[in-house]
């Protein structure tokens, strides 16, 4: 999904940071100044702002230790100079560094600690930017609601102070967590506003997303040639805009919804496109996401060899620039592969690594995925009882998220574990069960 941030100066990637903490010094409020301190203290702030738009354009780069270290740099120099707008700027760079990692509840300790400052300082689009990604990270964290109610407090102040694109970027974002919550109605008519403002400025980038985001839910209502539709429509406002990454994203989205067609060649041709646009820009956190796709497109060839190789890269770059969600993810996929193949315990054995990154990080979603897949793995080995536990506690935490789509398979699921134990009339009201959540949230 294409979710924005509102800090125009960053950009979310992948960073490899363990430890760091931020200490705030007192405040100084000095009476005066020498001509002299003035100087130095104008020729700190300028390197300071350097350093922080250099951590940027590094991170664009996948250059993240690099970014690490200029940002580490950029606050101490503020910190010196009592810049608080600057102090705050480089926490809140820091907290997108331990969003990226997967560390939630980490990012959300920087997120506070700016959005205390902002508040002090009275800089009310910092407060609503930080309230934005405080909603990212309880989203990442499948507390839907909660971000809702961050997204809803950033939407107001945008609209109070009247700015745009802090509105559009905000109505966006609330879209996905619509989402999130199987709420495709919903999400369709924040991303529509969303766009309408987009195009009132002129903004072509936000049109592109918006339209992209609009294609995703189209997948998720396996309306797959009207997600194609929208795909199409995103990739040439990218192009024109020279936007590389995006142009990335949305041919790796048209290699999603071809897959989902059973188009796997057709669906290959696109993931390489979007490879070889990750690997020119240096994006390694999208080149994993492409490797995992390509795995997927050549397990459904039965290639799995290939597959299993195309994991195992994707594998290596994740732990590299430390995306666990990603690690996650990929060992997932692997689990998928060698139960395709009927090497159950070898698949289970996958899922549990994964299913423990998963409850680490706090990953409801993720978990309640994999427990899913244990469930379906333990069918195949006749384990029934085993089978019913797994799917049962994956129902119950799509159930607390709110995750009607999760709900609906993990229903499903369990109709075919009691069907596989001869339990036909119990099979059936799985069955039922799962059909009436689908056709409540409009699955064709």
């Amino acid at each position: 999904m294409t979710r924005t941030r509102l800090f125009p100066q960053l950009t979310l990637t992948v960073v490899t940071l363990l430890g760091l903490t931020v200490t705030l010094p007192p405040r100084i409020n000095p009476l005066a100044v020498s001509p002299v301190f003035a100087q130095t203290q104008n020729t700190s702030k300028t390197e300071a702002d350097r350093l922080l738009q250099q951590g940027t354009q590094q991170l664009q780069r996948g250059q993240i230790r690099e970014a690490i270290e200029s940002w580490q740099t950029s606050l101490s120099i503020y910190q010196e100079i009592s810049d608080e707008q600057g102090v705050a700027n480089s926490i809140v760079s820091l907290g997108i560094a331990y969003d990226n990692l997967s560390q939630y509840e980490k990012a959300i300790e920087f997120y506070q600690q700016a959005l205390s400052i902002y508040q002090d300082i009275g800089d009310r689009q910092g407060v609503a930017g930080s309230f934005v990604s405080l909603a990212n990270s309880y989203d990442a964290l499948s507390q839907h609601q909660k971000a809702i109610n961050f997204y809803q407090q950033a939407l107001s102040i945008f609209q109070d102070i009247d700015y745009k694109l802090g509105e559009a970027n905000c109505l966006l974002n609330l879209g996905l967590s619509y989402i999130n919550l199987s709420h495709y109605d919903k999400a369709i008519e924040l991303i529509q506003q969303a766009l309408s403002i987009f195009q009132e400025l002129g903004n072509n980038r936000g049109r592109a997303n918006s339209i992209n985001n609009l294609g995703l839910i189209y997948q998720h209502l396996s309306q797959h040639n009207k997600a194609i539709d929208f795909f199409q429509q995103s990739l040439p406002i990218y192009q024109e805009i020279g936007d590389k990454r995006g142009i990335a994203r949305s041919l790796n989205n048209l290699g999603l919804a071809y897959s989902n067609l059973s188009q796997y060649e057709k669906s290959i041709d696109f993931y390489q496109q979007s490879l070889t646009l990750y690997q020119q820009i240096g994006n390694r956190q999208g080149l994993a996401g492409v490797l995992v796709n390509l795995g997927v497109a050549y397990s459904h060839l039965s290639q799995y060899d290939k597959s299993i190789d195309f994991y195992q890269q994707s594998l290596s770059i994740f732990q590299e620039i430390g995306d666990i969600k990603g690690l996650a993810n990929s060992l997932m996929g692997l689990g998928i592969i060698y139960a395709k193949n009927y090497e159950y315990e070898k698949a289970i054995e996958f899922y549990q690594q994964s299913l423990s990154i998963f409850q680490e990080i706090g990953d409801r979603r993720g978990e309640a995925q994999i427990l899913g897949n244990l469930g379906m793995a333990y069918i195949q080995i006749n384990q029934y009882d085993k089978a019913v536990e797994f799917n049962q506690e994956s129902l119950s935490i799509f159930q607390q998220i709110g995750d009607k789509f999760g709900e609906f398979k993990s229903l499903y699921n369990l109709g075919l574990t009691y069907r596989a134990l001869g339990q036909e009339q119990k099979a059936r009201e799985f069955f039922e069960e799962s059909q009436a959540i689908r056709q409540e949230i409009g699955i064709d």
